[in-house]
C-alpha cells in the first residue's frame, strides 16, 4: 500500500479513508504503525472490516491485534470469524491455557465446534473444513427457502451454494443462491435441487477434497460424516491455500529449510539450516578423499578437468527433472499403487536412456573438435571424448534413475519424497557422477 496515512487527521476524515483501503493493505497498514496509531485504526473500523483485517495477518500480527481489544470486542471478533479461520488463530498458540482461554470467549455452539475441528488429524479434510454453512429441507418451497436465508444466514455464513437435506438430516442435493433467486416461490426445492453432488467423509484426506473441487469444479464441497450428515463444508478458497501451504512446505523440504517463518531472526534462521549444510560439507569431504584417490589419473590427463562440469551439470539437470515430475506425479496421485510405480519408474529410465544416449553422442563430438583445435596433453582427443561419452551417459542414467527411484521408496515406506531432493541428494548424485567420471578415466589412462 502506497498511501500514506496522517493519524492527526479529524476521526470523520481516517474514516473515510479507511473504508477506500482495502482489508489486506490494512493489515498491512497495522504492521507499520505504532501501539497508539493501531488503537486508533481499530477504533474507526467497523467490525467486519475488523475482521478481514484480521484474517489478512499473520499470526504474530493477530495476537497484537487481539490484545489490543477490550474483552466485549475480542468477543465480536471471535464470533464474526469463520470457523476455519478461527481454528487457525487457536492453532497456532503452543500453550493450551491460551487455546482455551480463546475458546472460553466463544459461543457455547461456536465452542462445541472449535472443540471438533480442533480433534481432527491435520492431513484429514475435516481438519480444514468449516462449520459456517446453511441447509434447508427438501420439502421446503422456494419462498419458504428463501425467508429462511434472509432471517436466518449470519454475516460468516457460505451462502453461494446451499445444501438440502431429506427428513433424517442425509444429504440429498444443493441448490445455488442465483438458482434459488432466479425459481419461481411456489416450486418445491427437491424439484430444482442438483441431485448429482461430490462430497468427502470427515476421514478422508485432504488431498482427496482437493482432486474433487479440481475435477468438479465446484465452489464448495460439503464434509459428511459416516450417516451422510453434513458436518461442514470445504471451499475453493480453503483449497487454494491448502494448495500454496502444501507448496510452500515442498519448496521448503526440497531446499532442507524446516518451519520457515519470515519473522524469525537471522540466528533462529541460521541455527535451522546450518546442520544440512554440515552434512553437505561431510559428504563433500568424503567427494574429496574419493577424488584424491584419482590423484595420479589427474595428474597424468589433465584434460579430464575441463569437462568436470559439463558432466556434473549434466547428470545433476537430468536428476533434477526425473525427481519433480515422480514427485509431482505422486502428490497428484496419478502413482498410486505398485503397478503405476513401476510403469512411471519404467518409463522414467527409458527417458533416461534416450536423453543420456543422445547427450553423451553430443558430448563426444563437442570434445574431440575441442580437443582437436586446442590440444591438452599427450591423450588422443578421441580417447578422452571416449571417455566423456561413457561418464556422460552412465553418470546421466544413474541420475536420472535415482531421481524417479529415491522418491518411490521413500514414498513407499510413508516418509515425505518431498525429503528425497535438496542439498544432501544433490550432493549424493555428484558423488556418483564423480566416481563415474574419473573410475573410468582411470581404467582406459592408467
Amino acid at each position: 500500500m502506497n498511501k500514506k496515512i496522517n493519524f492527526k487527521h479529524s476521526d470523520d476524515s481516517l474514516r473515510k479513508t479507511f473504508k477506500t483501503i482495502h482489508a489486506y493493505d490494512l493489515a498491512l497498514l497495522f504492521e507499520k504503525i505504532n501501539t497508539e496509531e493501531r488503537l486508533q485504526l481499530i477504533r474507526l473500523i467497523d467490525d467486519i472490516r475488523l475482521r478481514d483485517m484480521f484474517v489478512s495477518m499473520a499470526h504474530e500480527e493477530q495476537e497484537d491485534l487481539f490484545n489490543l481489544l477490550e474483552t466485549p470486542k475480542q468477543k465480536v471478533l471471535l464470533r464474526n470469524l469463520e470457523s476455519d479461520d478461527l481454528k487457525a488463530f487457536i492453532e497456532e498458540f503452543e500453550e493450551e491455557q491460551e487455546k482455551e482461554h480463546i475458546i472460553s470467549l466463544l459461543s457455547a455452539v461456536k465452542r462445541k465446534a472449535i472443540h471438533l475441528l480442533l480433534t481432527y488429524n491435520e492431513n484429514l479434510a475435516a481438519s480444514i473444513m468449516s462449520t459456517d454453512y446453511m441447509t434447508l429441507s427438501r420439502d421446503m418451497t422456494i419462498k419458504e427457502a428463501t425467508d429462511y436465508i434472509v432471517i436466518s444466514s449470519r454475516e460468516q455464513d457460505y451462502i453461494d451454494t446451499i445444501f438440502v437435506e431429506n427428513s433424517d438430516k442425509e444429504i440429498v442435493g444443493l441448490i445455488d443462491l442465483k438458482q434459488l433467486i432466479m425459481t419461481r416461490s411456489g416450486k418445491k426445492i427437491f424439484e430444482v435441487m442438483v441431485e448429482d453432488i461430490q462430497y468427502v467423509y470427515e476421514y478422508e484426506t485432504i488431498e482427496k477434497a482437493i482432486e474433487a473441487v479440481q475435477d468438479y469444479d465446484r465452489n464448495c464441497l460439503p464434509v459428511l460424516n459416516s450417516k451422510k450428515q453434513i458436518i461442514g463444508i470445504i471451499t475453493a478458497d480453503d483449497v487454494f491455500d491448502e494448495i500454496v501451504e502444501s507448496s510452500e512446505e515442498d519448496y521448503q523440504k526440497m531446499a532442507l529449510i524446516s518451519d520457515h517463518d519470515s519473522s524469525s531472526s537471522a540466528f533462529r534462521r541460521s541455527r535451522q539450516r546450518l546442520p544440512w549444510l554440515m552434512i553437505a560439507v561431510v559428504l563433500n569431504l568424503i567427494i574429496a578423499t574419493i577424488l584424491s584417490l584419482f590423484q595420479v589419473t589427474l595428474i597424468q590427463v589433465i584434460a579430464l578437468v575441463l569437462f568436470q562440469p559439463t558432466i556434473l551439470g549434466m547428470a545433476g539437470n537430468i536428476g533434477t527433472q526425473s525427481l519433480a515430475v515422480t514427485i509431482l506425479g505422486l502428490h497428484l496421485e496419478e502413482i498410486d499403487g505398485k503397478k503405476k510405480a513401476k510403469k512411471h519408474a519404467l518409463k522414467e529410465m527409458t527417458v533416461g536412456f534416450i536423453n543420456s544416449l543422445l547427450l553423451a553422442s553430443a558430448a563426444f563430438i563437442f570434445v574431440t573438435i575441442f580437443l582437436s583445435i586446442a590440444p591438452t596433453g599427450s591423450q588422443a582427443p578421441f580417447a578422452i571424448a571416449s571417455v566423456v561419452f561413457i561418464s556422460v551417459f552412465a553418470s546421466m542414467f544413474v541420475a536420472g534413475t535415482m531421481g524417479a527411484l529415491v522418491p518411490l521408496i521413500f514414498n513407499h515406506f510413508h516418509i515425505d519424497p518431498s525429503a528425497a531432493s535438496g542439498p544432501i541428494m544433490a550432493t549424493i548424485n555428484d558423488l556418483v557422477t564423480l566416481v563415474i567420471y574419473f573410475g573410468i578415466a582411470t581404467i582406459v589412462f592408467i
